[in-house]
């Protein structure tokens, strides 16, 4: 090739193979004489069309049913792909009937499995035993009840103590005022006897 001659390029479309739904990930101006990835074409997409199906952009994506051939077509989970695109030899567009539950399998027209209540009478649900953390929080609770419960003992106690308080001060002043009432009567009672002590006799 010439030094002057120009390198002809070429725009090339990145799509995500780590995910179903294979969506545009980056556009690159490649060599026109570069090979294509796997994950790359030269097929432009057009308005929103952001997913791959492996022949052209689109912009939907349909649901899929997954199973494991490997466990006897035993169900996988749900995944999202674009539309159009081929399915691959563990998908199926097949939806299972309401009302079937784990384990499902597909037989590949349909998706037999147990009905829930069946499989929930053969498979008993543990029983559930509270962890330690949820045993340390019940037992704070606990304590913390114990503590509002005293608490409040104590201020009905300190609020009698304070009303029998109360009760006794008025008792010692009205002893006081008993007490002072007597001296100044005795005092009363000494004057007479000393008057009558220095009166002389007629």
């Amino acid at each position: 090739m010439a030094e002057n001659e120009e390198v002809k390029t070429r725009k090339v479309y990145t799509f995500d193979m780590k995910k179903a739904s294979r969506p545009l990930i980056h556009v690159d101006e490649l060599p026109e004489n570069q090979g294509l990835q796997v994950n790359q074409t030269t097929v432009e997409p057009k308005d929103d069309n952001n997913y791959w199906n492996g022949t052209a952009w689109v912009s939907n994506l349909v649901v899929v049913y997954e199973f494991d051939p490997t466990q006897n077509n035993l169900f996988t989970g749900v995944n999202m792909i674009p539309q159009g695109s081929v399915l691959a030899a563990n998908q199926t567009f097949v939806k299972p009937e309401d009302g079937l539950y784990q384990p499902m399998r597909f037989n590949g027209i349909t998706w037999i499995g147990t009905p829930k209540e069946e499989w929930e009478k053969a498979n008993p649900a543990p029983e559930q035993k509270p962890s330690a953390s949820q045993i340390a929080q019940a037992n704070t609770l606990k304590t913390v009840a114990e503590l509002q419960v005293a608490h409040a003992g104590q201020q009905k106690l300190n609020a009698d103590l304070m009303k029998d308080n109360a009760s006794l001060k008025k008792k010692n002043e009205s002893q006081a005022k008993i007490n002072a009432d007597l001296m100044k009567d005795m005092a009363n009672l000494k004057k007479q006897v000393a008057t009558l002590t220095t009166t002389p006799a007629q």
